[in-house]
């Protein structure tokens, strides 16, 4: 309790520290020319200044002239500011310009949207307006019909449903197969479970499945962050020499080693190196990435391993022997309680601190599709907290007093509803990670803007 009381201060004492602007994804905070801009010559280049790092290399930018015409300019990385590109401008006519940019933010997820400036005698506002007696009104800007979210496929609140169902899924089987791991490590030597068949093809139908939705994964992403949404070897290879394209790269790896060091080397506890370490790397990838990221990137990391052990530990209850005695049973699942146990605590509290950092407010979690995801993650995470109680409480009792078998069928048959809440909970993490934070104010105001 004394641990449990001394990581809930550490939690409340984070999350109050002052934060920066919380955006979703990156947000254009200055540009050059200015938005709504009047030139009395043509600029030499544009110039945008994001919220958040982003990578040059993956940048489209954009002139299209009021009188007809598009060019295409060739954006790079300014080299004295990572948050900024910039890109050359050859001799324009005199006229009305809009900016499309399109950029990838830090965190992975594509970000687009535009404004406009004039050169020379022009106006930014509407035609004038015939003589009256009294003085015109100012002229306003002339607004932009909205644009549409830039992700590929169905999505939801902003979100690209397939990426985020091969991200859910992906993670939930490398989870399983951390967790699964690490309670085979602890085993005892001449455990029946050890070499068992049922255990070792579950294992490895994980691992297989961890490796290769990873990687369809990596796939979905560099589709949907690609401008024309089409996978593209020459897009491709410029998205994987950022700095997320390597983490995902390097996540997927890992898995892959994971399965090799299981399925053909025959060494689990290098696979279970292997497996905790592409959980680790995960931690990198996402908001976290672009939100805080010295106390973010620790904490995800700490809650997809805390997340490991107890899907890990949920899982072995259900393929391990079903011919074990009642007393090994018993003794598995006290461990797999044990361990289940300090993870809750570590996956609800590092769960909270995420949501507080990346939310502007405590109202926007009712107020924002991120908040209302996040509820349902959190009445989820209840609903386990509460199948663990009743284990713990009632079931396991019973099985050390009496040793029934039938207490042993009862505890797996409920602890595989509790996998199907599970995977439900995991799902809406992948869901989460795609959906954007609601934005804390805006720094620029712009005719139009859309994040994805």
């Amino acid at each position: 309790m004394r641990l449990l009381f001394l990581a809930v201060v550490a939690v409340s004492s984070l999350a109050s520290l002052p934060r920066p602007p919380i955006a979703a994804h990156a947000t254009l905070v200055s540009s050059e020319p200015a938005a709504n801009s009047q030139l009395a010559v043509a600029p030499r280049r544009i110039r945008l200044v994001y919220s958040e790092p982003v990578e040059g290399r993956l940048s489209r930018v954009t002139l299209v002239a009021s009188a007809g015409g598009t060019i295409v300019l060739k954006p790079a990385a300014d080299p004295r500011d990572v948050h900024a590109v910039i890109a050359p401008v050859d001799s324009v006519a005199p006229g009305r310009y809009k900016v499309d940019w399109r950029v990838v933010s830090a965190d992975g997820h594509p970000v687009n949207g535009a404004y406009w400036f004039a050169i020379g005698d022009t106006t930014l506002g509407a035609p004038p307006s015939p003589p009256v007696t009294e003085p015109p009104a100012a002229a306003e800007p002339e607004p932009e019909p909205p644009m549409e979210d830039d992700v590929w496929g169905p999505s939801v609140s902003g979100a690209p449903l397939i990426p985020a169902l091969f991200r859910g899924t992906g993670l939930g089987a490398l989870m399983a197969v951390a967790g699964m791991l690490l309670l085979l490590a602890r085993a005892e030597p001449n455990a029946a479970q050890i070499g068992d068949p049922r255990v070792r093809r579950a294992m490895t139908v994980l691992a297989l499945a961890a490796a290769a939705v990873l990687a369809g994964h990596v796939v979905t992403w560099l589709i949907n962050t690609s401008p024309e949404h089409t996978f593209d070897t020459a897009w491709a290879a410029s998205a994987l020499g950022t700095t997320v394209g390597k983490i995902e790269l390097w996540r997927t790896g890992l898995a892959v080693l994971a399965l090799w060091a299981w399925w053909i080397a025959r060494r689990p506890r290098v696979a279970l190196v292997f497996a905790a370490g592409a959980l680790a790397v995960s931690g990198a990838t996402g908001h976290s990435a672009a939100i805080q990221p010295l106390v973010a990137i620790p904490a995800k990391a700490i809650h997809l391993l805390a997340s490991g052990v107890w899907v890990g530990g949920l899982a072995w209850l259900v393929v391990r022997p079903a011919n074990d005695t009642p007393s090994l049973f018993a003794s598995d699942a006290n461990r797999v309680s044990s361990l289940a146990l300090g993870a809750v605590v570590a996956v609800g509290l590092t769960g909270v601190l995420q949501t507080l950092m990346f939310l502007p407010s405590v109202r926007d979690v009712f107020t924002s599709p991120y908040g209302w995801i996040a509820l349902a993650k959190t009445a989820g995470f209840l609903v386990l907290a509460a199948f663990g109680a009743y284990h713990r409480q009632r079931v396991m009792p019973r099985i050390a007093a009496a040793g029934e078998a039938a207490d042993g069928v009862v505890l797996r048959a409920s602890v595989r509803r509790e996998i199907l809440v599970m995977v439900v909970v995991i799902l809406l993490g992948g869901l989460l990670a795609y959906v954007p934070p609601p934005e804390e104010g805006s720094a620029m105001s712009t005719p139009t803007e859309s994040t994805s």
